[in-house]
């Protein structure tokens, strides 16, 4: 009986079910990992030239790049248009040489009165054989049956001939000489324009500066321009009488304000004068009456007067 339930026990044994069995031929985690097959590295352009012809047509053919759909509108900003006051801060508006040797010629702001029924502007000139700047100012007329905006905007330098009011370095020529007309302002009854002229050299600064005021149209007259030389005269008997000094001998400069704000027909300016270095020396702050035609030292010390800022100018802004 024993040897017969030792024979059981070990056929048991033998016939193990295998289908549970782990089988190591196919899995070996200690079995070497084989390295990847890369393509041969192409060492010459002989080389990349047979491997170029190899590759089939259609692989060649690049696909089309199309830009993801997208439902958001592209945003283009408005463009609006201000008025801004010209004149402020008062006197600040010169001459840019370097602008005007970039293009030539050149045109500044368009500067109306504040009726917005003239247009004021100078053109200037660049000669590059000579290295000179010259210039000429413009007074028109605009079109009053447009809008204020559209009569600017609207405006053509070049529609139809034009005259202008005041020349300047248009028939000298002397190299690196400037002659630079700016507006300064327009009175505040819109009838009288005061315009500024700098002459110098792009290398030795500012010689000189001379005044010009333009007087428009009205139903007795017709508009003309005087020169106020006397406001450089009487600066100059000035100092002579009274500081011995030649004021004809030094580099000065006159700075124009503007019309002062309590009185129309009074212009201010300052004047200056450049030591030995180039530094600015104030030399008082002058008036010129217009109606009386006569030049008054308003103060030796730098003092702040009203100034009336009459001329708009049409400032674009984007929204």
């Amino acid at each position: 009986m024993k040897l017969i339930k030792l024979f059981l026990i070990i056929s048991l044994i033998l016939n193990v079910n295998y289908t549970y069995a782990f089988d190591f031929k196919k899995f070996n985690p200690f079995k070497k990992k084989q390295p990847e097959q890369k393509a041969k590295m192409v060492e010459t352009k002989q080389d990349w030239l047979i491997e170029a012809e190899d590759i089939p047509l259609e692989e060649r053919k690049q696909e089309e790049i199309k830009e993801p759909k997208s439902d958001k509108k592209h945003y283009y900003p408005a463009i609006n248009y201000i008025f801004e006051k010209y004149n402020y801060p008062p006197g600040k508006r010169e001459l840019n040489i370097d602008d005007v040797k970039k293009n030539l010629y050149s045109y500044p702001y368009i500067v109306v009165d504040s009726n917005c029924e003239y247009a004021a502007y100078p053109r200037y000139f660049f000669y590059p054989e000579t290295n000179q700047i010259s210039s000429e100012f413009y007074v028109e007329k605009l079109d009053s049956s447009k809008s204020k905006q559209k009569r600017i905007l609207e405006y053509n330098h070049n529609s139809k001939e034009r005259y202008p009011i005041i020349k300047a370095g248009m028939k000298e020529n002397y190299k690196n000489l400037f002659n630079g007309l700016t507006l300064v302002d327009w009175s505040k009854d819109n009838k009288k324009l005061l315009i500024k002229e700098k002459t110098g050299s792009t290398f030795g600064g500012i010689y000189r500066t001379y005044l010009y005021l333009h007087f428009l149209d009205n139903e007795n007259e017709k508009g003309y321009t005087i020169k106020l030389t006397g406001l450089n005269d009487a600066i100059e008997e000035y100092f002579l009488d009274y500081d011995n000094i030649q004021m004809a001998k030094y580099l000065y400069d006159i700075e124009p304000q503007g019309f002062s704000a309590q009185d129309d027909n009074l212009i201010i300016a300052l004047c200056y004068v450049y030591d030995t270095e180039g530094k600015k020396l104030f030399m008082g702050s002058w008036g010129y009456d217009i109606e009386k035609n006569r030049v008054v030292l308003l103060s030796k010390t730098k003092k702040d007067f009203s100034i009336s800022t009459n001329g708009l100018i049409l400032k674009k802004i984007l929204d």
